[in-house]
């Protein structure tokens, strides 16, 4: 081995030498100076573990992006989430694929959801636009759109109409 010997003890601790004698008294004093700094604070292991984890107040996180609104401030906050989510579907559409079939669509930090549905491609002043009906089924109700959405070939989607229709529009 190396110009290493070993030797057994009678306490059974097997000890490798390798110029310097080490024995199990040393090795295990070794280990408890070692591991005794880990609890020089004086406290016990209970007190040491209480308080481990503390949780923060941080002036950048105003509020839990996944919980419900409940005041009319966040009612608005999802309603213009859930737009934004109604766009971003009508905008990645591939109207090859789809086809005249419905679009669905869902915002997991509103839990809002509905359904998109007549996307219609035509140009409008030299710009390519896609005219839709869709739904969002939220905790405050059912809200159906129209909408219609441009591409700009500078600046990308815009949006010309999106809102809520009456009940006169829908009948």
């Amino acid at each position: 081995m190396d110009g290493a010997t070993q030797t057994t003890l009678a306490d059974g601790c097997t000890v490798q030498r390798r110029g310097r004698a080490l024995t199990c008294k040393g090795v295990l004093l070794l280990v408890i100076a070692v591991l005794g700094g880990c609890s020089m604070t004086g406290r016990g292991l209970e007190q040491a573990a209480t308080g481990a984890v503390a949780l923060a107040e941080s002036p950048y996180v105003t509020r839990d992006p996944f919980v419900t609104a409940d005041d009319a401030a966040g009612a608005e906050r999802d309603r213009i989430l859930d737009e934004d989510t109604i766009r971003n579907a009508v905008t990645s559409a591939d109207l090859d694929a789809e086809g005249d079939s419905t679009l669905s669509w869902a915002n997991a930090s509103t839990g809002s959801s509905g359904d998109i549905s007549g996307i219609e491609e035509r140009e409008v002043a030299r710009q390519i636009c896609r005219k839709f009906s869709a739904t969002r089924e939220a905790y405050d109700g059912v809200t159906l759109y129209q909408g219609d959405l441009c591409l700009d070939r500078r600046t990308g989607w815009w949006t010309r109409i999106l809102q809520p229709r009456s009940l006169e529009q829908v009948g």
